[in-house]
């Protein structure tokens, strides 16, 4: 089994396109993607589908909340990223902080799905 497609049910598809292109350099890709739908590229990992959560026919479309998600994208330099999304207004949650596992911080998309960065901890000999 492989993860290879992430799928985010949104509220304003012009909002999510524009946050994950502009805010979080996203590429998209043209040949999967609809006036309802979005495949997004990351620059390494999954890709992502945005759906219009109003357009689907799929159970997704009738829950309030299904659940909660976090994104997380591994990153060299944590704090320089927190710094880019910071001055291009995303949502930050926490700041940088260290946890046992490594550098880490979070944030949100528009319709509240969690973000994350993290870089793991050089292993100490």
């Amino acid at each position: 089994m492989n993860l290879n497609y992430i799928i985010l049910y949104v509220r304003d598809m012009d909002k999510s396109k524009t946050f994950y292109t502009e805010s979080l350099g996203m590429t998209v890709l043209e040949s999967l993607s609809s006036p309802t739908f979005t495949t997004l590229r990351p620059a390494n990992g999954a890709l992502i589908g945005l759906q219009d959560k109003a357009a689907s026919q799929l159970p997704p479309r009738n829950e309030e909340h299904a659940g909660t998600v976090e994104l997380s994208f591994e990153i060299e330099d944590i704090d320089e990223l927190w710094q880019q999304w910071k001055e291009k207004g995303v949502e930050l949650v926490t700041e940088p902080i260290d946890l046992p596992f490594g550098r880490y911080f979070m944030a949100k998309d528009p319709d509240g799905h969690y973000l994350s960065a993290y870089r793991f901890a050089k292993p100490t000999s």
